[in-house]
């Protein structure tokens, strides 16, 4: 398994990130925040400077972070907000966004990276739950088919990321669409964590009660990339799942490192914590020692 971090998540500043990572023993790291934008929107000269800096801290870069369909509406109406404003993301409309996903395909073949992460659409505030429908996963399934042959081109996989703050929560249900489409060039970027904080009230009943190990053995065969993060729920609070290092919170991470392992996954646990710097740092020695 490649042992990864994602940037920002040690530091906004990119060198800075890039040195404490080198310091802790990580040989691949994943790109999101750069230079106070998201990895999607760079231009040349950025790009060229992020090669440098990869370079001198002797890493490879497992995934292009972008933020693809995130805060894009899948209906002309649908109001889409940031949820966070240190999450950097790209606005506007499919078109804009695909026109990103250009830009993302060039960047990632520049920093010999063959990967991509996209959204399920971020879910509107000013239409009522359950998202993820029938009708919703017909036109996500249209806008990322029309993504998919934009990353053919450049023979780039798109990785697929189950977000609670998105139409499809639940691997399994990024899973269908990943398994309708049937491309090399589209898989999943599994997030255990989000599965199991996704809201309730927005997710069809049919996709609800499945456990995050249970789930991965479903979904697995068709995983290109995993996110590594923990959240532990305490109940009465306005937000009851609360960030927390991994292995203090409830994810039953031994068992899927365990399953991992077992299955020969080759790929990368990326550290997406949501700590602070300092706690950041306690994950990936954690992760380094429970994945030997």
């Amino acid at each position: 398994m490649q042992l990864s971090i994602i940037t920002d998540q040690i530091n906004q500043d990119f060198e800075t990130a890039l040195q404490i990572i080198h310091e802790h023993g990580y040989k691949y790291i994943e790109i999101h925040n750069v230079f106070s934008k998201s990895i999607e929107e760079c231009n040349d000269k950025e790009v060229k400077k992020i090669k440098e800096l990869v370079q001198r801290y002797e890493v490879k870069v497992t995934n292009i972070a972008s933020t693809i369909f995130f805060l894009c509406p899948l209906y002309e109406n649908d109001q889409v907000t940031l949820f966070n404003p240190e999450f950097y993301s790209i606005k506007g409309n499919v078109h804009t966004h695909l026109r990103y996903l250009e830009n993302a395909c060039k960047i990632a073949l520049e920093l010999d990276c063959k990967r991509i992460r996209v959204f399920p659409f971020r879910w509107p505030d000013n239409r009522k739950p359950p998202f993820g429908t029938k009708e919703d996963m017909e036109i996500i399934l249209n806008n990322l088919l029309l993504a998919e042959k934009i990353a053919r081109n450049y023979g780039i996989t798109l990785v697929l990321e189950n977000c609670p703050y998105s139409h499809l929560p639940k691997g399994k249900m990024t899973l269908q669409l990943v398994q309708q489409i049937n491309s090399p060039y589209l898989k999943l970027l599994w997030d255990p964590a989000n599965s199991y904080r996704a809201f309730k009230q927005n997710v069809p009943l049919e996709y609800q009660g499945i456990t995050p190990i249970e789930e991965l053995k479903e979904v697995y065969p068709h995983i290109d990339h995993i996110h590594v993060k923990d959240y532990h729920y305490v109940e009465g609070f306005k937000k009851p799942f609360v960030h927390k290092p991994i292995y203090d919170g409830d994810i039953d991470y031994d068992s899927i490192f365990a399953y991992l392992k077992e299955q020969g996954y080759d790929k990368a646990l990326s550290l997406e914590p949501e700590v602070s710097h300092k706690e950041a740092l306690l994950c990936m020695k954690r992760l380094q020692e429970k994945t030997k």
